[in-house]
């Protein structure tokens, strides 16, 4: 099971998102423009960078909306985490499968190795 995270948005957060929407929509005037100022053996290229430009600004506008949604809510989902109760058993093969490749890419010295690995054996599991 995994738990979300959220944060409280900065009071500017709204103006922010709002002036994004504003200026990416010109940026997509400004783009579509292009297509109609291309002559001659440019038209196709210009075509194709048109498409990319307006595929950019469309994605970036639908993001500003969702975080303009969610500012709305009241919050901001930042992260997921994970549930620390899973399959212990896994998280300690891990926990040592690390530690030994961090002495492997002398990361740690064998001293530091052996103190931590220790420290994982006196653990619960």
């Amino acid at each position: 099971m995994t738990k979300k995270i959220y944060v409280k948005p900065p009071p500017q957060a709204k103006t922010f998102f709002i002036a994004q929407i504003v200026i990416l929509s010109l940026f997509l005037l400004f783009g579509a423009s292009f297509v109609f100022i291309a002559e001659g053996e440019a038209r196709p290229f210009v075509a194709i960078f048109s498409l990319i430009w307006l595929a950019v600004c469309i994605s970036l506008i639908v993001n500003a909306v969702k975080t303009l949604r969610m500012i709305k809510k009241g919050k901001i989902e930042v992260a997921e985490v994970a549930d620390s109760s899973e399959n212990t058993e896994s998280s300690f093969a891990t926990k040592l499968r690390d530690l030994e490749a961090l002495k492997k890419e002398g990361l740690i010295s064998d001293e530091e190795y052996r103190i931590k690995r220790e420290d994982a054996l006196k653990e619960k599991w």
